[in-house]
């Protein structure tokens, strides 16, 4: 937070994945990861054709690995640690930060954007307090926020 802080940005835009792979107990972050990429290769299923080679690269690369680190490696090996928005909320205010509204039209310009696929219908598109959240099927898969800094 110090690096950002120097830079004397107004807003911060985040973006996270919606999933908590930061819990101490494996079963936890094994459930939790079970059921987030359940709905993204659902997604992935529905949206992108299997022999796509992006498709690949997302199933083996974010996937394979990401799915290893997350529920077998501890210590320093677990790169990741993912944690809901809430968790976000929390840290950022202890810096002082303000979580920024999000407009309508944010929500709206979200909406026109899944309607430009095939697979749309099953894209969900909502608020969480002032966080967007994009899900398929109705389970979050990732939030955007923005954070106001104090510029004066």
């Amino acid at each position: 937070m110090k690096t950002i802080a120097t830079l004397n940005p107004c807003v911060m835009v985040v973006t996270e994945v919606e999933s908590n792979h930061n819990s101490p107990v494996l079963i936890n972050r094994f459930v939790e990861s079970l059921f987030y990429a359940s709905a993204y290769f659902d997604c992935l299923e529905a949206c992108m054709d299997r022999d796509s080679p992006h498709r690949r690269f997302v199933e083996l690369t974010v996937f394979g690995e990401g799915s290893r680190i997350i529920v077998a490696a501890e210590g320093e090996e677990r790169a990741f640690r993912s944690v809901k928005m809430e968790v976000w909320r929390a840290y950022f205010r202890r810096f002082g930060m303000e979580e920024a509204d999000l407009s309508l039209s944010c929500l709206y310009q979200a909406e026109l954007v899944t309607k430009k696929f095939t697979c749309w219908r099953h894209c969900t598109i909502g608020v969480d307090g002032k966080s967007l959240i994009v899900g398929w099927k109705g389970t979050p898969i990732h939030s955007v926020t923005a954070w106001k800094f104090n510029c004066e």
